[in-house]
């Protein structure tokens, strides 16, 4: 990365904005300052203080960003009758947007600014600024409050309606002694004014020369040779470096993450792609799968394009890394060590070519649409119940990867088992992106009846983390969350399984078995109470009905006004590994070590890996989240 630091006239700067020199990278976000934030900077400017430097990017380099004039360019050159045609811009301004737009619209041309309407996001009030002289010449160093901001016909309201200064003509003007801005560095037109502004008091009897000649050299001319500093980066500056170098400077604005710079970057090519369109009709394609009957799939809910993109950085890059190997010699280590890396990194992102985006996109989107049935299949069925967003990126990259050998019954059983043993052992909660690459290659091989990856039989579960497990925000709570509806829990007032085609409407979470009212009120530990071991899945409906009574007690209110009968409630509590007599008898402790052992087997078996669930030392407790049930009061 090579870059300069110079001090640049504002009013080249200005300039080179009008003329189109100077644009926006088209990522960045529109303009949103107000009125007081315009006045403010004026000011500061006008008083010589420094206002911070400007960041640009040399234009027609390896990062082609799509390029936009700043906002009121276009305009003002039809105004001036300059065209609407948009010439290619010699470099682009990183950071510094909301100033020099500022500055362009209250300084240079004939048209009002458009400025944000305070404690409002999407209304603007169209503004042009002026000096009140003598108010300038007094205020010392609260310049700010002689600076005017005036709606497009130039009359200044009160609270009332009523009109408190008019400006509407040049008369006005000098009358009311304010000073148009959009005339500062239009030096012929300033001087007339000034001027005409010294005849017309000189014709009423008073004279204006010296405070005309004070307003010049203390603000018109510190104005007029304000320089700012800019720091230009090179044209051959690296992808990685400008987003880098943008996040550092631009930490009070838009957060900029790959996918803005991609989108950017792909609508600069010569055969561009507006990814952000392209991103929104595959993630509705996705979400509507054919197997959906026209409803949307949950689980992509919070699916981003960021995610996305690191699927198809996936694919690209195994892709990349398979020819390679083909290319060199199976017995030559060096070689072999300098293989390109399978890799999501923000790195791989920003340097992914669109054709490379285009040849791997539409098999990473099925990836997806296959992964949402996949996880269905386990019972994860809305985003919130995912152990970790990132196993939706490696699902659908393995399969894009794998193609049709994920497609086969033993395939599927593979994914189960990769997937359980993630979620179970907590596996995602660290280095996600470095366990995406090695999974989309090695899990994809391991489909394909290559080897079981090496670290699939490194994940094991702890038990102990049963009585730990107390909030959404554990991938292994949600993880049981699913396994006790993939197993055919049913709930105790309905029956009912949880089913794609019903859990839109009714709905199965996580509540307790014993409630906690009750559990408090005997003395039991809050921990062990609140832990996954005394928690299963039941609509909202059921929960109510538990309310805050002795389990002996809801059972029999349940039995008694949905007409169960005691076998087939018992039923309906084993599918929930809940051993009634437990319930009954109201045994709590019974209850829990009996649990226990239920749902460590639960984890065993959906592992793969029966009697290898292991104990170790006590983990860490959780805090309670401010998602956790709480139990009704009994109706």
């Amino acid at each position: 990365m090579t870059f300069e630091t110079n001090p640049r006239f504002l009013r080249d700067l200005l300039n080179d904005a009008h003329q189109g020199k100077l644009q926006l990278p088209d990522f960045q976000r529109s303009y949103v300052w107000g009125d007081d934030d315009v006045r403010s900077l004026i000011a500061s400017i006008a008083r010589g203080y420094p206002v911070g430097a400007l960041l640009t990017l040399g234009a027609g380099g390896e990062v082609n960003f799509k390029p936009r004039l700043l906002e009121g360019v276009e305009a003002e050159r039809k105004a001036a009758g300059e065209g609407p045609a948009r010439p290619m811009p010699d470099e682009l301004l990183l950071d510094g947007q909301q100033r020099i737009t500022s500055l362009y619209g209250a300084l240079i041309g004939a048209l009002p600014m458009r400025v944000r309407k305070p404690q409002s996001e999407r209304i603007h009030l169209e503004r042009y600024y002026y000096l009140d002289v003598p108010r300038a010449m007094e205020s010392g160093e609260d310049l700010e409050s002689a600076i005017i901001g005036v709606p497009r016909d130039r009359l200044l309201r009160g609270r009332f309606g009523g009109i408190e200064r008019d400006l509407s003509s040049r008369e006005r003007e000098f009358e009311e002694e304010c000073l148009p801005l959009k005339i500062v560095f239009d030096q012929g037109t300033l001087m007339e004014w000034l001027w005409k502004y010294q005849q017309f008091w000189t014709d009423r009897g008073e004279d204006r020369g010296q405070r005309a000649n004070r307003l010049m050299t203390q603000l018109i001319q510190p104005l007029q040779s304000y320089q700012m500093p800019v720091i230009r980066l090179s044209r051959d500056t690296s992808r990685e470096a400008v987003c880098l170098v943008f996040e550092k400077v631009n930490v009070g604005g838009k957060k900029l993450d790959a996918f803005e710079l991609v989108t950017a970057i792909f609508a600069g090519s010569e055969d561009p792609l507006d990814l952000r369109r392209d991103w929104e009709a595959r993630h509705a394609r996705i979400a509507r799968g054919p197997h959906l009957a026209g409803q949307e799939n949950r689980v992509f809910d919070d699916l981003r394009g960021l995610d996305f993109l690191q699927a198809v950085s996936l694919s690209i890059t195994h892709a990349r890394r398979r020819a390679e190997e083909a290319r060199i010699a199976s017995d030559d280590p060096d070689a072999r060590a300098r293989l390109p890396q399978v890799s999501a990194r923000r790195d791989a992102l920003l340097a992914m070519r669109l054709a490379d985006f285009r040849a791997h996109a539409g098999a990473v989107e099925d990836g997806f649409r296959e992964a949402g049935k996949f996880l269905n299949s386990q019972r994860i069925l809305w985003s919130r119940d995912l152990p970790y967003p990132a196993q939706l990126v490696a699902l659908a990259a393995i399969i894009a990867i794998a193609g049709k050998a994920a497609q086969s019954a033993a395939a599927k059983e593979k994914l189960a088992l990769w997937f359980w043993r993630t979620s179970l052992a907590e596996d995602y909660g660290t280095s996600p992106e470095f366990k995406l690459a090695r999974d989309a290659e090695e899990v994809a091989r391991w489909l394909a009846g290559g080897p079981e990856p090496e670290r699939m039989r490194l994940l094991t579960f702890n038990r102990d983390r049963l009585h730990t497990l107390r909030v959404r925000l554990s991938a292994a709570y949600r993880a049981f969350s699913a396994l006790l509806m993939r197993e055919g829990c049913r709930d105790f007032i309905t029956g009912q399984t949880a089913e794609i085609s019903t859990f839109g409407n009714d709905p199965m979470d996580l509540h307790h078995i014993f409630p906690r009212a009750w559990c408090a009120k005997k003395g039991f530990r809050r921990e062990e109470y609140d832990s996954i071991l005394n928690k299963t899945p039941l609509t909202a409906a059921s929960n109510r009905a538990i309310g805050g009574a002795a389990p002996s007690e809801y059972l029999a209110r349940i039995e008694r006004d949905h007409g169960l009968s005691p076998a087939q409630l018992d039923e309906i509590l084993r599918s929930h590994l809940i051993e009634p007599d437990f319930l009954r008898r109201d045994d709590f402790e019974g209850f829990i070590a009996d649990r226990e052992e239920k749902l460590a087997a639960l984890a065993a078996r959906a592992m793969g890996r029966e009697g290898v669930v292991e104990r170790r030392a006590p983990t860490e407790p959780e805090l309670e989240s401010a998602d956790e049930d709480r139990d009704e009061d009994a109706a």
